[in-house]
């Protein structure tokens, strides 16, 4: 599996709300990004909480996951969320999310997903997947908000660059707002 994660919590701080996971289950590799709301150690709680259920739950559908999750975490302050899986034997991804994660796949084009409005932990009123091709090479880039939204990010990675983690720690490093905690999952699909 060619992941690469980057975090960083705001001012330094030992806790970070803005946790990532990825697993590999098999012919599906699943990919996530919890953002804890605000920060410190109740918005890591949050989020590592959101990160566990997922873990757990990996053969549910994406509805399923949402709204289990959506359940299990409504003792802590709750989370935006993005999931992304991708089906290696059908070179495909489905993802979805709720408030403001970013997610995208980068290749010949880049193409941006949709999350829809609310909390998980706290509710939202709808929930919607997309179903994408995924093309050898192609990059699915899934970010909170500590890090500036990358209007295009094509320009953004360095053509040349074979390292993802390299990739993603530049990425952190170059992009991140200073506002907040940050978390950057990098995955690329290969042959």
């Amino acid at each position: 599996m060619h992941v690469a994660i980057a975090r960083q919590a705001l001012n330094g701080d030992s806790h970070c709300g803005d946790q990532c996971a990825a697993w590999e289950h098999g012919n599906k590799i699943t990919l996530c990004v919890a953002d804890g709301l605000g920060h410190g150690e109740y918005a890591e709680e949050a989020g590592r909480a959101a990160v566990a259920y997922v873990g757990q739950h990996l053969r549910e559908s994406l509805q399923e996951i949402f709204a289990g999750c959506d359940s299990a975490i409504r003792h802590t302050r709750g989370v935006a969320m993005g999931i992304a899986v991708m089906d290696t034997r059908t070179k495909t991804l489905t993802c979805g999310g709720v408030n403001n994660i970013s997610m995208m796949i980068v290749g010949q084009r880049t193409r941006h997903m949709i999350c829809c409005d609310g909390i998980v932990g706290g509710g939202y009123k709808r929930f919607m997947t997309e179903v994408l091709p995924l093309g050898n090479g192609d990059m699915v880039i899934l970010h909170s908000d500590g890090l500036k939204e990358i209007a295009n990010l094509s320009n953004a990675i360095a053509a040349d660059c074979t390292d993802l983690q390299q990739m993603a720690d530049q990425l952190l490093e170059d992009w991140t707002c200073g506002t907040d905690d940050a978390a950057i999952l990098i995955y690329q699909s290969r042959g």
